[in-house]
């Protein structure tokens, strides 16, 4: 399958996620699904993620077609990654400097890059992308619940799904500390102002949310108590 899409080309400085770039148009994005055949599920459940993702920031139907699979078969998952690039295609092809719409793209991101770019310097909790970008995930959603609009129901689905797919991650109060420290560091920053994507619902974002430091502490006390 293809999709043309503008996309952003990025690179880390040290440990701090996509520091530099540049938004280029490709000719063609191409897809061989067949290759997600000889990945190991820990990078099959890492990709995941972002698709999960697109389903929360984009479309309540999108979202519940992962509620109802039950296994991680590529063969399953074609429609999904059909589906979930249409969604971003469609989010860039209308915002493609990231000025509004766009930055939904970032949701579960100002603190699940914080958390990969913490974990870089530790070798020994090394995550991969989707892997802490879950757990932010779900640590907005509990923001989401605390400060927009979005019934806690839904952030009960959200953590519900996201524990059947990914491994819980264990955080001292250091980690904590020092992953609140890097989120100064997040693209969508104004100033010293950290910026956070949220939810009013599944499917609806608000942007450039304001975040109060314990507001962040209770939303991993809440991560903590999740059986995963």
């Amino acid at each position: 399958m293809t999709q043309q899409l503008e996309e952003k080309t990025a690179i880390d400085l040290g440990s701090l996620k996509n520091q530099v770039g540049v938004i280029q148009l490709p000719n063609k994005v191409y897809v061989n699904t067949t290759y997600l055949s000889t990945l190991p599920p820990k990078e099959m459940k890492s990709g995941l993620a972002e698709m999960l993702k697109h389903g929360l920031i984009y479309d309540l139907a999108y979202w519940e077609k992962f509620e109802q699979m039950h296994q991680m078969d590529p063969s399953v998952l074609d429609e999904l990654i059909l589906e979930s690039i249409q969604i971003k295609a469609s989010i860039v092809q209308k915002d493609p400097n990231e000025n509004g719409l766009r930055k939904t793209l970032n949701f579960g991101h100002t603190l699940g890059h914080a958390i990969e770019s913490h974990f870089l310097n530790h070798p020994q909790k090394h995550l991969l992308h989707g892997e802490a970008i879950a757990v932010g995930i779900i640590l907005a959603s509990f923001l989401s619940v605390e400060l927009t609009a979005l019934p806690k129901s839904d952030l009960i689905r959200i953590s519900s799904l996201i524990c059947k797919y990914f491994q819980k991650v264990s955080f001292a109060k250091e980690d904590i500390e020092n992953i609140i420290r890097l989120t100064q560091y997040d693209k969508k920053n104004s100033g010293n102002q950290v910026n956070y994507v949220l939810l009013d619902k599944i499917g609806k974002c608000r942007l450039d949310c304001i975040v109060p430091k314990q507001k962040i502490l209770d939303a991993f006390r809440f991560y903590e108590s999740l059986e995963f």
